[in-house]
C-alpha cells in the first residue's frame, strides 16, 4: 500500500521537528561541557569574563520576553501570558509551514512559511496595540477640552476630571482612568499614573501626567498649564490622524496594484485556457516561480508598511 502525500508531509515534518530538537539539544549539552571544561582551566579573570558573557545572553532572552510581556499588556490581552503567547506563535508557523509545503512543495517554502507564520501574530499585537493608543489618544484630547473648560468656570482640577471621566464616549479611556481615580488615593497620584503608563503606549498620557505633577508642584496657575497641555495634544492628535489618512493611501494603493496583478494573471489564464496555473501550480519549476512572486510581492509590501508606519 502506497502513502498517500500528506502522511509523508507529515511525517517528514514530525522528522524534521525530531531532528532540529536533537541538534539543538546536543548543542545545548556541547556548549555546557564546553563552558565548564574551560572554566576549569581559565584563570579567574577570564572565567570571570566567561561568566559576564553567559549572563549577557540570558540577559537578552529576558529582553526579549519582557518586550513580549509589555507588548500583550499594552495590547490588553491581559489574559494571555507570554508562554501563551509563544506557543501561538509555534502553532501559526507550524500552520503556515505545513500550508506553504502542500502549495509549493519545496524546503524553501517551509521556512518561508515558518517565518510568515511566525511573524503573523507580532503583527496583529503591534496592529491592536497602534489602533489602542490611537483611539486612546483622542479621547484623552477630549477629555481635556472638558477638564480645560469647566476650570474656566470655577471648577476644580479633581471634579473636571471625574466629569470628564464619566462623559467620556471611550471604554478604554474610561476604564482606565476609573482605576486612576480609585487608585491613586491609595498609592499616590505618581504610581497611579505609572500602572497607567503600562497598560497603553501612548506619549500623550506621559505628558499629561507629567504636566499635573509639575502644576500641582509649582504653585502657579494650574489652569494656564493645562490650556497649554490641551493645545498641544490636540495638535499632536490632528497631525497623527492626518498622518494616519496619508499612509492608509498609499497601502490601499499597494493593495490595489497587487489585486490588479491577480486579476490579469486570471485573465490570461483564461485566455490560455487553464494552462498558466497548470504551469505556476502543477509543475515544480512553477511553484518555484510563483513562490519567488511571492516573496517578491511581499517584500514589496513590507517596505511599504515600514516607509509608511508613524508611531501613535
Amino acid at each position: 500500500m502506497t502513502p498517500s502525500p500528506m502522511l509523508i508531509g507529515l511525517a517528514t515534518l514530525v522528522l524534521f521537528i525530531f531532528t532540529v530538537v536533537i541538534v539543538l539539544g546536543i548543542t545545548y549539552t556541547k556548549e555546557r561541557l564546553d563552558s565548564a571544561k574551560l572554566k576549569e582551566v581559565l584563570s579567574s579573570k577570564e572565567a570571570s569574563i566567561l561568566q559576564q558573557q553567559e549572563n549577557a545572553k540570558q540577559q537578552k532572552s529576558i529582553v526579549f520576553l519582557n518586550k513580549i510581556i509589555e507588548g500583550l499588556s499594552y495590547a490588553g490581552w491581559y489574559t494571555i501570558n507570554y508562554s501563551i503567547f509563544l506557543l501561538i506563535v509555534l502553532f501559526s508557523a507550524l500552520l503556515f509551514v505545513l500550508l506553504f509545503y502542500y502549495t509549493f512543495s519545496n524546503i524553501l517554502a517551509v521556512f518561508i512559511g515558518a517565518v510568515i507564520g511566525g511573524a503573523i501574530p507580532f503583527y496583529i499585537m503591534n496592529m491592536v496595540i497602534f489602533s489602542r493608543t490611537r483611539k486612546f489618544n483622542e479621547a484623552l484630547s477630549e477629555a481635556m477640552s472638558v477638564i480645560v473648560r469647566m476650570m474656566r468656570n470655577g471648577v476644580g482640577f479633581e471634579v473636571a476630571l471625574k466629569r470628564a471621566v464619566e462623559i467620556s464616549q471611550s471604554p478604554l479611556f474610561h476604564s482606565l482612568f476609573k482605576q486612576f481615580l480609585a487608585e491613586k488615593d491609595l498609592i499616590t497620584e505618581k504610581k497611579a499614573f505609572e500602572n497607567m503608563y503600562k497598560k497603553v503606549r501612548s506619549a500623550e498620557i506621559k505628558i499629561f501626567g507629567l504636566a499635573i505633577g509639575i502644576g500641582k508642584s509649582s504653585g502657579g496657575k494650574f489652569s494656564n498649564t493645562l490650556e497649554k497641555l490641551e493645545s498641544s495634544i490636540k495638535q499632536r492628535v490632528t497631525l497623527q490622524r492626518k498622518v494616519t489618512v496619508a499612509t492608509r493611501e498609499a497601502k490601499v494603493g499597494s493593495f490595489m496594484i497587487v489585486g490588479l496583478l491577480v486579476f490579469i494573471f486570471f485573465i490570461l489564464d483564461s485566455n490560455f485556457n487553464g494552462k498558466i496555473i497548470e504551469h505556476f501550480f502543477h509543475s515544480a519549476q512553477g511553484k518555484m516561480e510563483i513562490l519567488f512572486v511571492f516573496m517578491w510581492v511581499g517584500i514589496g509590501l513590507f517596505i511599504n508598511e515600514k516607509l509608511t508606519k508613524v508611531k501613535a
